[in-house]
């Protein structure tokens, strides 16, 4: 893929945006929908951890077919088809009648948000490579601002009174309204991704890009599914202000990503994610030491400021990987990225059932800090 070798269409990356704050929108309204299925099921830690499973396994399962259907059909129609999916399911989350059928449903949730992570983030590999310029961390802020717009208006719906279903469905909403714009993103016809083999043996580069993948998510997994748990049931939060947690997270991580295309100009890659590691782990330490909300806040806001440009950083480089084709590449990398954000949460249930939630969230700082000592893997040559 040659940098600059066809122009990049200003519609198709306004169009992305959009897409990478719909992406957002769904994972925020999960992350709300967890607290209010673990007590309308009775859920305790270790319950909601296997119940969390089903999303894991649908996505992994899945993921060996996106390089065949990238190449088959273009990242434009995956991340459509998936998208629709992705809408359906939200509300029927929040009305399934039993845990079988929200755990069916939860698989289901899995594979289209498997879908929609490799679609965006395949369209944007696309429409790096062909401008030139770093765009993936700006792309990836309007995820966090999805997050943050649905985390901040499901709290004012709450308080107003309206339910959780109601809420889903104006995030659902949101979300078609979105997808009906999808015509201008770049068809298979200019999908770089489309071209080369859709399979090939991960060398090197790629597995140490997709172990840093997998603990950015595994840590982002973690504050979504599991940061208003536990302001809510460790610290005493109303339903209300339990999610401020997340918010905050998705605020810095937010603010981390507009600035982060120039920081990575400015400092070199492998630094600004050796600095995010470290920061990042002391904020989940912070959040997990001190029963203070606004501490516990300011630690989740710290982690959002930390992680924010890892994973912008570490798909760009995944373009870049010499003598292996993006259509291998992203797959693989995204693969294990999404693997760490869907199955790592649940790991996380399983310990804090065993010991605590703060012990299990603890580890993750202990990851963060060990994936650090891989950060030049963001500057493969």
């Amino acid at each position: 893929m040659t940098p600059g070798s066809a122009a990049v269409v200003p519609g198709q990356v306004r169009t992305l945006r959009f897409f990478y704050f719909m992406a957002g929108m769904g994972v925020s309204t999960w992350a709300i929908i967890v607290p209010f299925t673990k007590i309308r099921f009775a859920l305790d830690d270790a319950t909601l951890g296997y119940i969390l499973l089903a999303p894991g396994v649908g996505g992994i399962l899945a993921m060996p077919a996106m390089g065949y259907l990238l190449k088959r059909f273009g990242s434009r129609t995956v991340l459509l088809a998936c998208g629709a999916v992705f809408g359906v399911v939200l509300p029927l989350l929040t009305i399934a009648p039993g845990k079988l059928a929200f755990t069916a449903l939860l698989f289901v949730f899995g594979v289209s948000f498997g879908g929609i992570d490799v679609g965006v983030n395949a369209q944007a590999v696309v429409m790096e490579g062909r401008s030139g310029r770093r765009l993936m961390s700006s792309f990836h802020a309007l995820f966090s601002f999805g997050a943050l717009a649905v985390a901040l208006a499901t709290s004012l719906l709450l308080k107003l009174g309206l339910s959780n279903f109601l809420s889903a469905v104006c995030c659902a909403a949101g979300i078609f309204i979105i997808l009906l714009q999808g015509g201008t993103l770049a068809p298979k016809s200019e999908d770089l991704l489309a071209e080369g083999p859709a399979l090939a043996w991960p060398d090197r580069a790629t597995l140490a890009l997709g172990l840093c993948c997998f603990v950015c998510f595994l840590t982002e997994g973690a504050v979504t599914d599991w940061s208003t748990i536990l302001l809510r049931f460790s610290r005493g939060a109303s339903v209300v202000t339990a999610p401020f947690g997340y918010a905050a997270f998705a605020v810095m991580m937010a603010l981390a990503r507009l600035a982060g295309d120039w920081l990575a100009i400015r400092i070199g890659a492998a630094r600004l994610v050796l600095g995010g590691c470290l920061l990042a782990s002391a904020g989940i330490l912070l959040a997990v030491s001190f029963d203070l909300l606004a501490v516990d806040v300011l630690g989740f806001a710290m982690v959002g400021l930390g992680i924010g440009n890892m994973a912008p950083l570490i798909f760009s480089a995944t373009a870049r990987i010499p003598e292996i084709a993006p259509t291998a590449s992203a797959p693989a990398v995204i693969s294990l990225g999404y693997a760490g954000f869907l199955l790592g949460p649940v790991v996380i249930g399983f310990i804090a059932n065993q010991l605590t939630l703060a012990i299990a969230m603890g580890l993750v700082a202990v990851l963060l800090v060990v994936i650090s000592f891989a950060a030049r893997a963001v500057e493969p040559v």
